[in-house]
Formats: C-alpha cells, sequence, structure tokens
C-alpha cells in the first residue's frame, strides 16, 4: 500500500508540473499564433497590392506616352491604371477599401517615371494592442520607365517576341577555348553579341504585358537573364565573365535614340507596346497593285523578280504552298531595301544565303491567329540586312534562326524566336527609313516601357 501511495504522489507531482508548465507556456503559445497570424495577412496584402500597383504603373505608363501626356497633367494614364487596380481589369476587389491611391509622374533625363502608390489599412488582431486604431498601414509603389521620346516611329528594336525567345551558345565553354588563347587561361568568352534591344509585346495594342522567354544557357552560371555586346566581348577578353554576370546597372547598355547601341555591357528584354495591324497594312498597301510575282515554289536573287524593288507572294491559286528563297548572289551595296510581301496560305517560307544580301530585303509575312507559317533563316556564315516580320510564326520554333559563324543586321518580328549557331553576330538598324512611321504604328507604340525600381533624385511628395 505504501508503494502504491508514493506512485500516485509522484503522478500527482508530475502531473501538477505540466499544467504549471502549460499554463507557463499558454501565453507564449497564443502570442506566436496571434504573432503569425497578422504577419501573415499583412504578407498576403503587401503582395496582393504590390502586383496591382505594378500592374497599373504599366498600363498607366503605356497610356501617358499614347496620349503624349505631361508631367503636371496625365487624367488618361491616370484612368487606365486605376482600371488594373479595382476597374475594367482589376487586381483588387473592386469595394476594397484603401486609404490612398494616388498617380504621379516626374521627368528624368531622357526618362519618364510613372508611379502609383497604394495604401491600405490591414486589421490587426493579436498586434492591434500595439496600435492607436488597430489597423496596419500596407504601403507600396509601382514604377514604370517610359524610355525617351522615341524617333518617329520606327521598329527601334532588334528582336520583338510574343510567346518566346530562345538562344543557346552564346560562351565558350572554357576547355574548348583555353588552349587557343595566349595565355592559356580558363576564362569564358562570350561568342556571340546583340548589338539592339530585344522586346517583348502582347502584340495587340492592348496595354496588357504578357510574355516568357527561355534565355540564353550557361553552364557554370544557368540559365542567363541577359544578352551581351560586342563591348562585353571587348571586355571579357580581359576579364572573367563572373564580372559581368553582377547585377551592376553601370555595365547595362544603352541606346541611342535610333536604336543602335551607345555604350554599356550586356541588356535585357523589355516590354514594348506594340500593334502587329499597322505593318502589315503599310506593307499590304506598299505591294498590292505589283505584278512582279513568283509563279513557283522557287526563286533566287540572280533572277528577273529581283530587277525590282517590290515583290508579292501569293498563293491565291494553290501553286505556292511555301516558299523557297535562295540568295546567291549580292543586290548591291546600299541601304534601298526591297519589298517583299508573303500572303497569308503560304505555310513554309525557307531563306538560304550563299552570299550576303547587299541590300536589306523587307519580308512581311501575313497571318493572323488561323493562318501561321514556319519561317527559317539560314545565313549560312554571310550578312542578311532588313526584317523579318512574322508575328503569327508557328510558335513550336517561331522564326528559326541559323547563325552560325554569321552576321544579322536589321529587326526580327515574331510570335516565337529561336536562335541558333555560334560565333553569332547580331545588330539594329533601321532599313525603313522615311517610312519607318508604319513599323511602330505611330511614335510612342515603339517606346520601351518597363518595371523600375524608383531613381535617386526624384522627389514625389
Amino acid at each position: 500500500m505504501s508503494k502504491y501511495r508514493n506512485h500516485m504522489s509522484i503522478r500527482w507531482r508530475q502531473q501538477g508540473a505540466i499544467l504549471l508548465f502549460t499554463a507557463l507556456l499558454l501565453p507564449l503559445i497564443i502570442t506566436g499564433v496571434g504573432l503569425a497570424v497578422d504577419i501573415g495577412n499583412i504578407y498576403v496584402q503587401y503582395s496582393r497590392l504590390q502586383n496591382a500597383a505594378d500592374a497599373a504603373a504599366v498600363a498607366g505608363a503605356h497610356k501617358y506616352a499614347e496620349k503624349n501626356e505631361t508631367e503636371g497633367a496625365h487624367p488618361n494614364a491616370d484612368k487606365m491604371a486605376a482600371q488594373y487596380i479595382q476597374g475594367e481589369y482589376h487586381n483588387l476587389d473592386p469595394l476594397e477599401q484603401l486609404a490612398e491611391k494616388t498617380f504621379k509622374a516626374r521627368k528624368k533625363e531622357n526618362f519618364t517615371y510613372y508611379r502609383v502608390k497604394l495604401v491600405k489599412k490591414v486589421p490587426l488582431y493579436f498586434l492591434r494592442h500595439f496600435y492607436g486604431d488597430g489597423t496596419f498601414a500596407v504601403t507600396v509603389t509601382g514604377v514604370a520607365a517610359i524610355n525617351g521620346e522615341g524617333n518617329g516611329g520606327a521598329f527601334n528594336n532588334m528582336f520583338i517576341f510574343k510567346e518566346r525567345f530562345d538562344a543557346v551558345n552564346a560562351i565558350e565553354h572554357p576547355e574548348k577555348l583555353a588552349k587557343d588563347r595566349r595565355d592559356h587561361d580558363a576564362k569564358d568568352l562570350i561568342r556571340t553579341i546583340y548589338d539592339g534591344r530585344i522586346a517583348y509585346t502582347k502584340g495587340d495594342g492592348v496595354n496588357n504585358p504578357s510574355y516568357r522567354y527561355k534565355s540564353l544557357i550557361y553552364s557554370m552560371h544557368g540559365e542567363l537573364d541577359r544578352f551581351f555586346t560586342s563591348k562585353g566581348q571587348e571586355y571579357n577578353l580581359s576579364h572573367d565573365i563572373g564580372d559581368l554576370m553582377k547585377d551592376d546597372e553601370s555595365q547595362k547598355a544603352g541606346f541611342a535614340s535610333d536604336g543602335t547601341l551607345k555604350d554599356g555591357y550586356w541588356s535585357k528584354a523589355e516590354y514594348y507596346n506594340y500593334d502587329f495591324k499597322a505593318f502589315y497594312d503599310y506593307m499590304d498597301q506598299k505591294t498590292k497593285e505589283t505584278s512582279n510575282k513568283p509563279t513557283d515554289q522557287n526563286a533566287s536573287t540572280s533572277n528577273s523578280l529581283f530587277h525590282q524593288d517590290i515583290v508579292r507572294v501569293s498563293n491565291a491559286d494553290g501553286r505556292i504552298p511555301s516558299w523557297n528563297l535562295n540568295v546567291d548572289k549580292s543586290l548591291g551595296d546600299s541601304d534601298k531595301p526591297i519589298y517583299i510581301y508573303i500572303e497569308a496560305g503560304v505555310s513554309t517560307i525557307n531563306i538560304n544565303l550563299n552570299a550576303d544580301t547587299g541590300r536589306p530585303l523587307i519580308i512581311c509575312v501575313a497571318g493572323d491567329n488561323n493562318h501561321r507559317s514556319y519561317i527559317n533563316l539560314a545565313l549560312g556564315g554571310h550578312t542578311f540586312k532588313g526584317v523579318i516580320y512574322a508575328p503569327y510564326s508557328l510558335t513550336e520554333n517561331g522564326i528559326l534562326v541559323n547563325a552560325d559563324r554569321s552576321t544579322f543586321i536589321g529587326t526580327i518580328v515574331g510570335d516565337s524566336i529561336t536562335l541558333r549557331g555560334n560565333y553569332s553576330a547580331y545588330k539594329y538598324k533601321d532599313y525603313m527609313g522615311k517610312d519607318s512611321g508604319a513599323a511602330g504604328g505611330g511614335k510612342n507604340n515603339a517606346d520601351g516601357i518597363a518595371l523600375v525600381s524608383s531613381p535617386t533624385g526624384i522627389q514625389w511628395d
């Protein structure tokens, strides 16, 4: 009996200790749960507000540019931005209460910055005792930069794509080039350069940026988010590639008003508002009266078809389901374009270079969501000058360019763009001249707009 009483006494003492321990921990548990609820709610609200502010800033910036608004008056931009917050394209519930919703624009150097600021008072539960009104003010800002004033509506970009941009083999793996270097140093070398802007677009003229792109592949750094310039390639000869992988804004490429590279070692893809229809209409009108049309599926620059400056390819009679252009002879040594309009219904276009084009070829492949084409461009170690305009290319490879040891100068516009080949050079040049207004569909439609951090030196309030 004595042993039983001792055993029960120990159990009671243990239970008492557990109750005491639980009593001491309970406030801490309640505090932790309360903090988790409040902090979690604040984070969720912050994410929602930030997404809304970013979308509104980009949409507002596009409307600002489209309507040529000013720093002091931008009602159209503000209206569009508001629609992306709680209006037609709302990211937040239209009935949601916001403590502040402001829109401002500021100019600095060659840029205009459009800012959306949102403030929402989030109810607190545990932490309400530490705030006078029992709420926490979540504040976010979204800032979009409008890139310069444009140059009259030219393409102003080297690559413009909607769905995907896929380019590989930009960097030489160290084992392959080390033996060929004078110092036998195992540095990675840039072997493909991009001297022009790379832009993504929704492509229907609506201010609603949407894109994805597969970037350059580099074995030691994974997928790159940048594209190196010729100046970056030169810098890389005496510096490790790692020096160019740093997020150093001073190394970022700058472009002149005509879209050509001015300085800098690398660039990133940026959003541009763009309307595909404008250039289609222009090329259709420019070529519709010509009788200079191929009669079969094969053409070459040495035949009479290219004795004129305008060519129109049609499959109206079913004889040209696909079209093959062989550049077997240079077309001269000038920047005067030859315009080629390929009507919808030609399913495959193959362009093969066995010589430099000489004169630029402005090739426009018509289409829509129901009429898409394969476009294959094989440069064969030569130089192509001109434009490949096929925004309704098939999205598997889109416009496929094999540029091994070759040079492309001009612009490519495609639903998707796939680049292949080593030691390639891509450079922007506007070959449209006085006709450049048709390329961008107007002055501001081709102006670059991208989300940015608020630059230093700007006073918003």
